[in-house]
């Protein structure tokens, strides 16, 4: 029979596991949430009874729920306004998040419908950044391998995007960089016209 001190042990080793296996957990599942929502996507995009320009919105809204449900524009807006946002009342940054949410959307749709076909998709693996996790993916095809990279936080008991980085290339530092240079010589008000044209432009997709 065990002893005590065996025993102490093996409890302080359980509770030890229960500790950790919640993150760990949630570490390992990262790049399945990646490859859940790519799949999902080109699920859509192949769909034989969505195929054609004359299916063109269905796949659209499809592809929007999916990433309302996958994806944090409300953050991202808020980084890309970093510097400026702080400054910003209450209403402001509400309807600036409301106008980011659907211009990220459109343009994120968009990317989709245009250039995502059935890709065989290699998942190099993930790495820890902070508070977030990067989950890298290699878009392979015949004459080009695409990198992207999505980071990820875990929110509310599940993985949620947070930015994508294409070759290189963050969506919301381009974001970022383009809002600043924008709001360097234009009042933030003009920056809301400016987006909500933008918006409405988008919508049709």
């Amino acid at each position: 029979m065990p002893s005590i001190r065996v025993w102490n042990f093996l409890f302080a080793f359980f509770l030890i596991v229960i500790g950790t296996a919640g993150p760990l957990r949630a570490q390992s599942s990262a790049a399945d949430k990646v490859r859940s929502v790519l799949d999902k996507a080109m699920d859509i995009q192949t769909k034989p009874e969505l195929q054609g320009p004359e299916h063109r919105k269905e796949r659209a809204v499809q592809i929007r729920k999916l990433i309302s449900e996958n994806f944090l524009p409300r953050e991202m807006a808020r980084e890309s306004l970093q510097g400026y946002w702080e400054k910003l009342s209450a209403n402001q940054r509400e309807h600036y998040q409301e106008l980011f949410t659907g211009i990220f959307t459109d343009s994120y749709s968009r990317r989709v419908l245009d250039f995502l076909k059935k890709e065989t998709i290699e998942y190099p693996g993930e790495t820890p950044e902070g508070k977030y996790t990067k989950v890298s993916t290699i878009i392979m095809r015949t004459n080009e391998h695409i990198p992207v990279d999505y980071i990820l936080e875990f929110k509310e008991k599940k993985w949620m995007i947070r930015d994508v980085i294409i070759d290189g290339v963050g969506t919301v530092e381009t974001y970022r960089n383009g809002f600043g240079a924008f709001l360097r010589n234009n009042s933030f008000d003009a920056l809301i016209q400016r987006m909500a044209t933008q918006r409405r432009a988008g919508e049709g997709l």
